[in-house]
């Protein structure tokens, strides 16, 4: 790995080759990059956190063999379906008839969501750092259903620079998976270096204008899941063979949880793989987890 590695900078530049768009949808204006190979089959990328920078290695690397399309999700959104039609709505928006969805963390969710929901428009799909609704994750928010929905009011009240510090500060804990333990045969030097990467991302995502406000919607978008129903084997039958699902060593979602992943779509004969890292491996080693996509979709024949 390179010392000058600097997600800031790579964001920077990334943003000038593919600035933001915006689309008029339902009468919602929404922001979104799309780019890369033209004529290419189209990656549709589901973010964790309302954090889209994440896609940034991933729009680049891919990006020149693929076209991918990276969105903000709108703030109006009253539900997990809501929230997915808006996209199949963006697509229809953009004459984009079918997508590889590649999701990450609850992004991951989303992608199962929208797989369920639109599969007139999928082509195949990649899951990372993730779960299903089946799982100890989800319900956790049902046991706080009476709590959780005051963060985002509590969260208002905070000034925006107290909001991102603290995001830095639980930023750490994320961090920390990238640790000698998750990664014992890379040197400490390479590990601190991905940690300095990780910080670089966390860092950029804090310092955007409107940070706050889509931080404040990504607790209400994960609150949508509490009632969700349970995903089903027939969900995504059509998709059989065709999904690849990449778990990392150290995530920090429950082992259980995985393997309830790991599970359903292994019943679909879905490429199940051990990934690197903890819950920012597939940002700070993203080679890694592309080298094992592009396997994938190279088998594929996408």
């Amino acid at each position: 790995m390179n010392d000058s590695r600097d997600f800031k900078k790579e964001y920077d530049a990334f943003l000038k080759k593919v600035p933001y768009q915006t689309a008029v949808v339902d009468g919602v204006k929404v922001r979104y990059q799309y780019g890369g190979r033209d004529g290419a089959p189209v990656i549709l990328f589901f973010n964790g956190l309302e954090m889209q920078e994440m896609w940034m290695p991933y729009a680049e690397r891919l990006g020149k063999k693929y076209r991918f399309l990276i969105y903000e999700y709108p703030f109006h959104t009253a539900g997990a379906d809501e929230q997915i039609d808006f996209a199949a709505k963006l697509l229809k928006a953009l004459s984009i008839e079918k997508v590889i969805l590649i999701g990450a963390s609850d992004g991951g969710v989303y992608a199962q969501i929208f797989a369920k929901r639109h599969p007139e428009a999928v082509l195949t799909m990649i899951l990372t750092t993730t779960l299903t609704v089946d799982s100890d994750y989800v319900r956790d928010i049902q046991k706080e259903r009476f709590s959780t929905p005051l963060l985002p009011l509590l969260l208002k009240l905070v000034p925006a620079k107290t909001e991102m510090n603290l995001l830095l500060k639980e930023s750490t804990g994320f961090l920390e998976c990238e640790s000698e333990e998750a990664n014992p045969l890379l040197e400490d030097a390479v590990l601190e270096e991905d940690r300095k990467y990780g910080r670089g991302f966390y860092e950029t995502v804090a310092s955007a204008l409107h940070y706050k406000q889509r931080f404040i919607h990504s607790f209400k978008c994960v609150y949508m899941l509490k009632d969700y129903p349970l995903f089903k084997e027939s969900d995504f039958e059509y998709l059989r063979g065709k999904i690849q699902v990449l778990l990392p060593e150290k995530d920090i979602f429950k082992k259980e949880d995985q393997d309830r992943l790991a599970e359903l779509f292994r019943k679909l004969d879905a490429e199940i793989l051990n990934a690197p890292g903890g819950h920012v491996g597939f940002i700070v080693q993203a080679e890694c987890y592309m080298d094992l996509m592009e396997t994938f979709l190279r088998k594929a024949g996408i």
